[in-house]
């Protein structure tokens, strides 16, 4: 009996926790379609400009950000490397 009656119980509840979040999408739903969120700036490409799928220019106009491997080599320091003994690493 007292089964019956705590699963009884979990029914209801697990019934009005439905009712309630349908309500809660409602609410949400209703409040999109009378309050929607307003755009602060609307940005529209001129006619003349770049369009569609033609040639853009890239933003980034140089193309060595990575410095070359000579230049790297050519900044460290490998005299620390004299006294390394290759013998741990094996």
């Amino acid at each position: 009996m007292l089964l019956k009656k705590t699963i009884g119980i979990l029914i209801i509840l697990s019934n009005t926790a439905g009712v309630g979040f349908l309500i809660y999408q409602a609410g949400v739903m209703l409040k999109d379609r009378f309050y929607p969120e307003k755009q602060m700036v609307h940005v529209e490409e001129m006619p003349g400009e770049n369009t569609g799928r033609h040639n853009k220019q890239p933003k980034i106009k140089n193309d060595s950000i990575i410095p070359d491997e000579d230049d790297l080599l050519k900044d460290m320091d490998l005299s620390d490397l004299d006294d390394l003994d290759f013998d741990d690493f094996k």
